[in-house]
């Protein structure tokens, strides 16, 4: 009786031990590192980023592996082919342990989680979850949106309430070609034909050079480099990124756009610039790199206005050229109509997933919960804190604000840290915003305000303020993200595959000329509902419905 008694007492004891499911990795406890207390390593597919030089001899790298007890076995995906790589490895059911930096939408989380090729996190997330209880405390819209409609969370999110990134749709006009040519910056749709042509007729970068100037260019990399985002809300609503791309949302009704009149007279406003030469087809081809080469070449930038999120993408924030780069507010239409588009929600889905068979859950699963720490978030966006970086003989990044400084909110916010450094350049300190963080609107806005070159994000703030949001849609008319039954996320994932591929390849075909847009329209609306734009927009109405009481 006494070894049976013994052997219980031992079997509570042995389960009481905070073990991950294959009982191999010791674990700490809630918020304590290390992690583990014999070193592990992670199979990891990470979305690369074109400032990062190599995410295996990065600094922070190197700092959290130290911190957690956890090695990472990088696998990286070019940023170019993120939904590729993503689908493939999706479709292979091989998964490696962990998959970061990768926005991993709802309906696919929804899709897949259920089915077992994600990890099922909520139970996790109450026994061994720390920091992202202060996510979800100090941003209590969070925990619904990354919830799938059966209650479980399969992906762990990037928190970044980012005031200028809710109007990401943006272009950049160089002042000094306007000031060349004699203009100002243009407020409608026919005022910046007029001073794209003004960019191309003359030397409006001042370089002797008549013929090197380009007036408009755009990318199919970068954060809202498209040519089809910015310069179509003047026409339509046209909220390039995210789930909700091709749809909007009036008193409660959900439409598709794309076959809409206004996606129309869009697609030709755009035909009427390329056929005008004011920006070239490589729009539709290059990688945003390749724009800045040519903004920071030479003795003069010879792009005058780039469509894109924000600077860093096209200009090196280190230099100076990229302070010419002013804000084109949103443009009015022939019709009268201006907005811009608006996305308050400063949750990316599914930033950090786990293989629902890898053989450290526990432990992964308290990797990713560590990237929301203060600390952690902001060595992993910004870098070696300046402390450390005087001890180790190198340049910080940033350090904590001291009294009496300034806060990039004004009276408002209290002063947090303060950036040492510019963000946007070549380094490899930093894991420039890939994966979990947590960025609240206080600590953003929490920033030590500065207005020399580190001072990007005063200038984002100042130009969204005037620029985007006065037209900002109101937010009753916004489509919030939405969270699918398994059933609508199969059905809507394929319909939305073969939508995407068509709309791009013939927007393309009528913008560049290939395609005539009223002997094509009809074909092209056809074929659109035949790939079931009707149909999708009919199941985004019903997960609206069920979520928000429709």
């Amino acid at each position: 009786m006494c070894k049976r008694i013994l052997a219980f007492a031992l079997l509570v004891l042995v389960l009481a031990l905070p073990l991950t499911a294959s009982g191999q990795d010791m674990v700490s406890g809630p918020g304590e590192f290390p992690i583990v207390e014999e070193p592990i390593t992670l199979n990891i597919l990470m979305l690369g980023h074109a400032i990062v030089e190599d995410f295996n001899t990065n600094t922070f790298t190197h700092w959290y592996s130290e911190r957690t007890g956890i090695n990472l076995n990088f696998d990286i995906a070019p940023p170019n082919e993120a939904q590729e790589v993503l689908n493939l490895t999706i479709a292979s059911g091989d998964l490696p342990d962990i998959i970061v930096g990768f926005t991993v939408d709802p309906s696919t989380l929804a899709l897949f989680g259920p089915q077992g090729l994600f990890l099922p996190l909520s139970d996790l997330i109450e026994e061994q979850g720390h920091f992202i209880h202060d996510v979800f405390a100090g941003s209590p819209q969070v925990r619904p949106l990354v919830t799938s409609p059966d209650g479980e969370i399969y992906g762990l999110p990037q928190v970044n309430e980012c005031y200028h990134c809710f109007y990401s749709q943006r272009a950049w006009i160089n002042s000094d070609w306007l000031e060349n040519v004699g203009m100002g910056v243009p407020q409608t749709t026919e005022e910046f034909v007029d001073v794209l042509t003004a960019f191309k007729e003359q030397d409006a970068n001042g370089n002797g050079d008549p013929d090197d100037e380009i007036p408009l260019a755009a990318a199919t990399t970068g954060w809202n480099g498209n040519i089809d985002g910015f310069l179509l809300n003047p026409f339509v609503l046209s909220e390039f990124s995210g789930q909700n791309r091709f749809f909007e949302q009036n008193d409660g009704v959900i439409t598709q756009t794309v076959t809409s009149e206004g996606y129309r007279e869009g697609l030709r406003y755009l035909n009427r610039l390329f056929s005008a030469g004011l920006f070239g087809e490589e729009s539709f081809t290059q990688p945003m790199d390749q724009i800045k080469q040519q903004v920071e070449g030479g003795d003069a930038p010879t792009i005058g206005v780039v469509i894109s999120g924000a600077h860093p993408n096209f200009a090196n924030i280190g230099g100076d050229r990229w302070k010419k780069y002013v804000a084109v507010p949103s443009l009015e239409g022939p019709s009268g109509l201006r907005q811009a588009p608006f996305n308050p929600w400063g949750v990316g889905s599914g930033q950090c997933t786990i293989n629902s068979q890898t053989e450290h859950p526990v432990a992964a699963f308290k990797w990713c919960d560590g990237l929301y720490d203060r600390e952690t978030t902001l060595r992993s966006v910004f870098g070696i804190p300046q402390w450390e970086a005087e001890e180790q003989g190198v340049e910080g990044q940033w350090r904590w604000a001291e009294a009496g400084e300034p806060s990039l909110g004004g009276d408002e916010f209290e002063s947090i840290w303060r950036r040492l450094s510019t963000f946007g350049s070549l380094q490899n300190v930093h894991w420039a915003q890939r994966g979990p963080s947590y960025r609240p609107n206080h600590l953003r806005l929490g920033e030590v305000r500065r207005d020399d070159a580190a001072g990007l994000e005063v200038v984002l703030y100042e130009e969204t303020k005037v620029a985007y949001e006065p037209y900002a849609r109101d937010i009753e008319d916004l489509i919030p993200p939405l969270a699918f039954t398994t059933a609508q996320a199969a059905e809507v994932t394929e319909l939305r595959l073969g939508i995407i591929d068509y709309v791009a390849q013939m927007t393309a075909e009528f913008v560049l000329g290939r395609q005539d847009l009223d002997a094509g329209w009809d074909n092209f609306v056809a074929t659109l509902e035949g790939l079931g734009i009707n149909r999708a927009a009919e199941i985004y109405q019903a997960a609206y419905d069920a979520q928000y009481g429709g």
